[in-house]
């Protein structure tokens, strides 16, 4: 039982990367594509985590549909119609207009609690996710493929590292599993990375060791965090996993909880740094 499930979290993870990777290189309609689908399935989780009781119908369309259509408003910057793009745009308002409304005819629930989360859903999720559409539209692509290498690669270095010499607790409020051992080997891993890509891929020989090296400590440190943060948001809500739609890795929210919190991080850097 157990082989089986190490091989279904295998292939699982592999199409993952697979489609990830895939979008940034083909760019374009693709990249719209997969950041739609993951908005739609992370904010549905999102939603059906923190709601208390059963997730009012309405209110939970609005936030998702709100959250696809930033998606496609933002990925429509790469193209010239601008007419398109401030109409999506007005849509997204809209929506978010109309959730704030229709909560005054709500009878049931906390009304604060209710909007606090469908507009954390919105920052949380849907405005990192358009932001990676960003990345992708505006700078090389080899950049963003060195983003999640480094998310990767941080994961893998922190569990072996954690795994095998972790003694001293990260954070064992949130999460008891993460060690100090483990986040500096995470990082110690990244910096590693950041070496080989200068030191043997073509693509990557216009950066300097010192620019990849300090981006990778950036999204190892930031990585931590944004998984921090969602193992913060399951004990709260008192659940093991965001949902089931990955076989072996829980669900969409699980896989991206990383990628949400360095998206921006992201942003910030390489608009200081190129």
């Amino acid at each position: 039982m157990k082989t089986k499930n190490i091989i279904i979290r295998s292939l699982s993870g592999t199409v993952y990367v697979g489609a990830l990777v895939g979008a940034v290189l083909s760019g374009g309609v693709w990249i719209i594509l997969l950041t739609s689908i993951l908005a739609f399935f992370a904010v549905y989780e999102f939603l059906a985590m923190t709601s208390e009781g059963k997730i009012p119908r309405f209110a939970s369309a609005l936030d998702i549909s709100a959250a696809v259509i930033l998606q496609i408003a933002v990925g429509m910057l790469q193209y010239s119609n601008r007419k398109v793009q401030a109409a999506l745009i007005g849509v997204y308002l809209l929506l978010l207009v109309v959730r704030a409304v229709t909560q005054l005819y709500a009878e049931h629930g906390n009304p604060v609690h209710s909007l606090a989360r469908s507009f954390m859903a919105q920052m949380y999720i849907a405005m990192p996710l358009a932001i990676f559409s960003f990345l992708c539209s505006w700078f090389p692509p080899q950049l963003i493929l060195a983003m999640l290498i480094f998310i990767w690669v941080n994961d893998t270095g922190a569990f072996c590292v954690g795994s095998t010499m972790g003694k001293h607790k990260l954070f064992e409020r949130i999460s008891p599993k993460k060690t100090w051992e483990g986040f500096w080997g995470g990082m110690l891993f990244c910096v590693i990375a950041a070496v080989v890509m200068c030191a043997c891929f073509n693509q990557y020989s216009g950066f300097s060791y010192g620019f990849m090296c300090r981006f990778g400590i950036v999204v190892s440190v930031f990585a931590t965090f944004g998984d921090l943060i969602e193992s913060m948001i399951k004990r709260t809500c008192g659940v093991k996993d965001s949902g089931k739609l990955i076989p072996g890795h829980g669900g969409i929210l699980d896989r991206i909880d990383s990628l949400l919190l360095v998206v921006p991080v992201t942003l910030i850097y390489l608009c200081l740094a190129c």
